[in-house]
């Protein structure tokens, strides 16, 4: 096999390497997390784990018949969503 043929064989397996791996980043980003029920934000949590290097992001919500629930969210609704907001209201900024 000619070495220009070689050469531009690897350079495609590499190109397809490269585009499988941004289709998958993608994928992985577009992945949420299942939006929480209605209601003001009353508290804000995260988590910081070491081993991974990854954080956890968690708000708490009060619905309207006064009910309280705690439901993980991405890095951008946190730092959207404020003690106080309206949640999901707070993730269209």
């Amino acid at each position: 096999m000619p070495l220009a043929l070689a050469a531009s064989g690897r350079f495609v397996k590499a190109g397809l390497l490269l585009a499988a791996a941004g289709v998958a980043a993608l994928v992985l980003i577009s992945c949420g997390f299942e939006q929480g029920p209605a209601g003001r934000v009353v508290d804000k949590d995260r988590n910081y784990y070491p081993s991974t290097k990854t954080w956890t992001y968690k708000l708490t919500v009060r619905t309207k018949d006064g009910g309280e629930h705690r439901f993980r969210v991405g890095q951008g609704d946190y730092n959207d969503c404020y003690r106080g907001s309206k949640y999901p209201t707070c993730t269209n900024r």
